[in-house]
Formats: structure tokens, sequence, C-alpha cells
């Protein structure tokens, strides 16, 4: 038979769909076994373990799809050690089985860090240079000021001991200052406190003369999402170094915003009162000198 009769033939044609259809049968078992290979299609849910500790979520059964790797520690003293407090990838990503997921912690304790000189600085400039050190003020202390000092941080101790600038200090740790004002009976006013984080609301205290007094928290302590929603005293204007007592609650909660509307209807009631008393003393001291001049 010639070659181009075999071209004709059936045999030919039985041959070439046999070989055609070992092809595509060939390339259907390689496609599957690389889908095994790959895990493809095989995606898993990345859990939410921020908040929560590192050796529970470590040993926990959802996360023995994946592996959990620590980038980073860092101190934070509002926080529980071996928190994670961040993850990537974000919880609700979709990713294959044995996946690292990589996590920052909070660590046992602080870094070492250099004490800055906060003597002969105005209060505001000798807390904000603690707080870059990741350092927090323990006791703010006022004595009657000289022509020298006044208003100026004039010691900085350390339990209870002088510490001087360049000192080794741990982050975290608190440092008292003793500031000489003109007159220790001096009342300042209590700043916008509400809605502030923890962090926020301390600094803004220190900086305006005033001590953190007793912290209240509605849920977690170690939520991110915590804030202020009320004080106390409730005043409008209190005696330097007075302490201020906070309470918090997670702002992601819907009781949130009704319990910060309803302090501020107590506040503004307060603010009024405290005008009014005022604006009666006033008069009262104007109705004596008349009184006086009278006679």
């Amino acid at each position: 038979m010639g070659l181009g009769n075999f071209l004709k033939s059936k045999a030919f044609f039985k041959h070439l769909l046999l070989i055609i259809l070992s092809f595509f049968a060939l390339l259907f078992i390689v496609m599957q076994l690389l889908k095994i290979y790959t895990r493809h299609g095989k995606e898993y849910e990345v859990p939410k373990i921020t908040d929560s500790l590192y050796s529970d979520v470590a040993q926990s059964d959802e996360m023995r799809l994946f592996e959990l790797v620590i980038i980073d520690s860092v101190y934070r003293e509002d926080l529980k050690p071996g928190l994670i407090i961040t993850q990537d990838p974000y919880a609700g990503s979709m990713v294959k089985k044995g996946r690292k997921i990589y996590v920052t912690v909070t660590a046992t304790a602080g870094e070492i860090v250099s004490m800055p000189n906060c003597e002969n600085l105005s209060l505001k400039t000798a807390v904000q240079s603690l707080v870059d050190k990741g350092l927090k003020i323990g006791t703010l202390m006022f004595r009657p000021a000289d022509i020298v000092s006044n208003g100026f941080v004039v010691e900085q101790k350390f339990k209870g001991q002088r510490i001087r600038s360049g000192a080794d200090i741990q982050s975290g740790e608190a440092v008292d200052l003793i500031v000489e004002v003109p007159s220790t009976t001096a009342t300042v006013k209590i700043p916008d406190l509400l809605g502030k984080t923890e962090k926020d609301a301390e600094i803004l205290l220190w900086k305006a003369g005033l001590n953190v007094g007793f912290k209240q928290y509605d849920g977690k302590k170690e939520g991110e999402n915590m804030r202020v929603v009320s004080y106390s005293p409730l005043a409008k204007n209190v005696t330097l170094g007075t302490s201020i007592s906070l309470n918090f609650m997670d702002g992601s909660k819907s009781k949130y915003r009704e319990k910060i509307n309803q302090f501020e209807k107590e506040k503004i009631q307060i603010e009024v009162q405290e005008d009014i008393n005022s604006a009666i003393e006033e008069q009262i001291i104007i109705d004596e000198v008349n009184d006086g001049g009278m006679e």
C-alpha cells in the first residue's frame, strides 16, 4: 500500500484519533497532578488573631493549617506581654495551607533608653521629651516658684531618687517631675479628654499640669479601641496637680456614643453652674468694694 493510500485509509484515521485522545488524556492527568501539587483551589480563611496571646494562638486548632512567625516585639505598658498586636495577612484573607502568618507581639519588658534632660524646661516640653523616649509621668508635684525657675521643671526623679540625664532607664517606666509655679493653688482647665485613647488622654493631662488618677475599663483593658467616655472630678477648672480619674469604653460598642453624649450633658450643666457661681462671687466682691468706698 502506498503512502497516499495509507493516509486515506481507515487505519490511519483510527491511529490518529488514538494519538489525539492519548495526548488529551495525558494533558488531563498532568493538570490534575499539578493541581494536587500546588493545592490549587484549596484556600483557607485567615482567622483574627490580634488581641490574643501568642501562646494560645500557636496551640489552637484553627492555626494548624498555618505557620506563625514573629517578626517584631514591642513594649506596651498597657498591654499583656505576648499579646499579638498585628498580623499579616490580615484576618479574612484567603491563603493556601502552610502559609506563614507574620505577627508582632508585645514584649515582656521595654528596651533601655537614655533618660532625657527635663530640668529647666517647661512642663509641656518636658512631658513631650519623656513621651518621645517611651517613658511616662509618675507624679507631677508643684511648689512655689522663685524668679529664676518660674513655671519650669526643677527636678526629675525615678523611684524617689533624682535621675540624671543620660542615665539608662527602661522604656515604659514612670518619672516624677517637680515644677515650680507662681501659685500651687492655681487652677487649670481640664483638657478635652472625651473620645481620646488612653495614651493621648494621659499626655493631655500631664501637659496641663494634672495627674492621672484611677482608670476603669468597660471591657478588655487590652482593646485597641478603648476611648475615654467620662472622667472625674466633673469640673471645668481644677487645682494644679489634681488627679483625674478616667473611664474607658470600646469605641466600637453601640453604647459608646450614648455614654459620651450623656456625660457631655452633665458637663455642660456643671460648667454653667460654675460660671453662675463665679459671676455671683465677682458681684459680691464688687459690691463690697463699692460699699467700702461709700463709707
